[in-house]
């Protein structure tokens, strides 16, 4: 995985010893440290939004978008969803599973309906948006389903390439994480109807 130090400490990017991966299959493909350097960027994370009060069966917005500030364009920028309990032993969006016989040791708290558009790479809690130009923004939004209720953390962690050489810093020196606190209600969400006909959901109590 693409981070260090303090943050692989943290175990958000365990498994960072595991050899590259190819995306496809047979016949070859890309490698996913194409263009990669042992360089540091400089960003910032200008919008990062998770609602903080969800309901069962609820769709929400994951959204995190990115500032290249550097004079160099970012090779490949990437997002890590870590399981709720952090690190990523557990699935994105999901917390471990003591449970026998289940092909998974995690159960999913949210269900991905629909990640980062062109984002899927062979990692399965790593996302990635590709070269950022200096100056420019991306966007990294996921759809998702909350699917159990409880108080939950989620947390994500940013870099500038799959393959770990290329990192990413904030201004204050440190590299982009972030997390979310949210409460899922047992009780399912309600829709309402605006005056201007637009179907809201609202998460119960």
């Amino acid at each position: 995985m693409p981070w260090r130090g303090a943050i692989l400490r943290r175990g958000a990017a365990a498994g960072a010893a595991a050899s590259l991966l190819l995306v496809s299959g047979c016949g070859g493909g890309t490698r996913q440290d194409a263009g990669d350097h042992d360089a540091t960027y400089r960003v910032t994370v200008t919008d990062a939004s998770f609602p903080a009060r969800q309901s069962l069966a609820q769709s929400s917005e994951l959204r995190i978008t990115v500032r290249n500030d550097d004079s160099h364009a970012i090779p490949d920028l990437a997002a890590t969803i870590t399981g709720t309990s952090g690190g990523t032993a557990s699935a994105a969006f999901g917390q471990p599973s003591a449970e026998s016989g289940q092909a998974s040791s995690s159960r999913p708290v949210w269900i991905v309906d629909d990640g980062p558009a062109d984002g899927t790479t062979a990692y399965a809690n790593t996302w990635a948006l590709g070269s950022v130009a200096p100056g420019a923004s991306r966007t990294f939004v996921w759809h998702v389903t909350a699917t159990v209720p409880g108080t939950f953390r989620v947390r994500y962690v940013l870099a500038g390439s799959l393959a770990g050489k290329s990192k990413l810093q904030l201004g204050s020196g440190a590299i982009p994480h972030g997390s979310f606190l949210v409460h899922v209600s047992a009780r399912p969400a309600e829709t309402r109807v605006t005056a201007a006909g637009k179907i809201l959901s609202v998460p119960g109590d």
